[in-house]
C-alpha cells in the first residue's frame, strides 16, 4: 500500500478517496502497471519490431527482486479473480489491452486481424504459464527464458 500511496502521491488517509474504492484503486493499479509493459523499446524495421517483442515478453522472467515481486502480485491477483467478479473484470481488461498491443504488433508485422489476435492470446498465456512454473521455482529463470523464447520464435512469424 505505501508503495500505491508514494506513487500516487497521495497520504494513506486520502488513498481509497482518491480512488473511491477498492475497485478503482485495484484498476488504476493494473492501469499503471500495463502502461509500464507498454513501454517500447526504439527499434525499426520488422525484424527489429519481431524482437523487440519477443525480447518484451521474454524480458517479463527476470531474476530482479522487483520484477519476481511484481510478478507474484500479478499471480496473486489472478488467483483471488477466481473469487471475485470485481477483479476478474478488471484483469480481463488489463490482458485485454495487453494482448491488444501484442496483436497491434504482430498486426505491423502483416498478420490479419483474427491471427494476430489469436497470436497474441497464445502469447500471454505462455508468459503467464512460465511465470507461474519459474516463480514456484518448478523451473528456472534460464528454462523460463528459453522456453518462451523458443516458443514464441515459432509462434511469431519473421
Amino acid at each position: 500500500m505505501q508503495d500505491v500511496v508514494r506513487e500516487a502521491g497521495v497520504s494513506a488517509g486520502l488513498l481509497y478517496y482518491h480512488f473511491t474504492d477498492r475497485s478503482g484503486l485495484l484498476a488504476a493499479t493494473l492501469a499503471y502497471v500495463n502502461d509500464v509493459a507498454a513501454e517500447p523499446a526504439a527499434q525499426s524495421g520488422a525484424q527489429a519490431s519481431r524482437n523487440a517483442l519477443i525480447d518484451n515478453l521474454v524480458a517479463e522472467i527476470t531474476d530482479s527482486a522487483d520484477n519476481r515481486a511484481h510478478a507474484a502480485t500479478w499471480h496473486e491477483i489472478g488467483a483471488s479473480a477466481v473469487f471475485d467478479g470485481d477483479t476478474a473484470r478488471h484483469l480481463a481488461a488489463t490482458d485485454a489491452a495487453w494482448q491488444g498491443r501484442i496483436a497491434a504488433a504482430l498486426g505491423e508485422l502483416g498478420c490479419a486481424p483474427a491471427e494476430a489476435s489469436t497470436l497474441a492470446l497464445s502469447a500471454v498465456a505462455l508468459v503467464d504459464g512460465l511465470l507461474s512454473r519459474w516463480l514456484s521455482a518448478r523451473i528456472s529463470t534460464d528454462e523460463a527464458r528459453h522456453a518462451l523464447r523458443a516458443a514464441l520464435d515459432r509462434l511469431f512469424p519473421s
